[in-house]
């Protein structure tokens, strides 16, 4: 069974509410553990240490959440910036680079797909809107498990044989990849946003704007991470 280990972010508890929380979403979980994966909680903790933890697994998912802290990208923040955690930035941009570096099977997800393009020097849209993205609004009102526009392939790597050259999305984001680093663009959405994208020259590091995991008929998407992750493995094992 391949480890795939997962990102968390914080929450607070207790009768006071100053109790720091980290953990996972559910969805998460679920759509790993159908695909046949492990599940490793990674909280924030010093880089030696992560790093060996990093070492033990066979992939990485970078889940969606908060707005990532400009400042990792060269910019002041933009007035409509929403909270930041600077403890799960640094751990997620250690563990984005550690994987690309090291070939670890990574799916980032909605702020995952911006942390992972950051992390290798590329930038963000810190709000669609003030950056003119006027077209499509792309922070759905509509909860889920609802579709909201329309995404389009450029390339057919990874995504053409889950849903085809154009398929329906959910959009939970008011923040978007600019510059994509050296992340090849995979899909658009009819305004030009970046939806999806991929390293070339590395196993599996995918990325993907939208929020497949409340989405049942998207969890192929999780199922490639555990492939490649297996993969990972067996060739360890030989």
């Amino acid at each position: 069974m391949p480890l795939i280990g997962v990102t968390s972010q914080t929450g607070r508890t207790g009768r006071v509410n100053v109790t720091p929380l980290w953990g996972v979403r559910e969805p998460y979980r679920a759509a790993l553990e159908a695909q046949g994966a492990g599940v490793v909680v990674l909280p924030p903790q010093p880089e030696p240490r992560l790093e060996g933890v990093l070492a033990r697994l066979d992939g990485l998912l970078l889940p969606g959440g908060a707005d990532l802290d400009p400042r990792h990208f060269g910019e002041d923040p933009h007035p409509r910036l929403g909270p930041v955690d600077p403890a799960r930035d640094e751990l997620e941009l250690f563990a984005a680079r550690w994987a690309a570096e090291h070939g670890l099977p990574t799916l980032g997800v909605c702020r995952g797909a911006q942390v992972g393009a950051v992390a290798l020097g590329g930038s963000l849209y810190q709000d669609l809107e003030s950056a003119g993205f006027t077209r499509i609004g792309h922070d759905q009102t509509a909860p889920a498990p609802a579709l909201w526009h329309t995404v389009e392939l450029e390339e057919d790597r990874w995504l053409a044989p889950l849903f085809g050259r154009r398929f329906r999305t959910n959009s939970y984001h008011h923040q978007a990849i600019r510059d994509p680093g050296p992340f090849r663009v995979l899909a658009r959405a009819a305004d030009g946003v970046i939806e999806a994208a991929d390293l070339p020259d590395h196993p599996f590091f995918l990325l993907v704007q939208w929020h497949p995991e409340l989405l049942p008929d998207h969890w192929g998407l999780f199922g490639l991470l555990v492939e490649a992750a297996a993969g990972r493995r067996a060739s360890a094992a030989d």
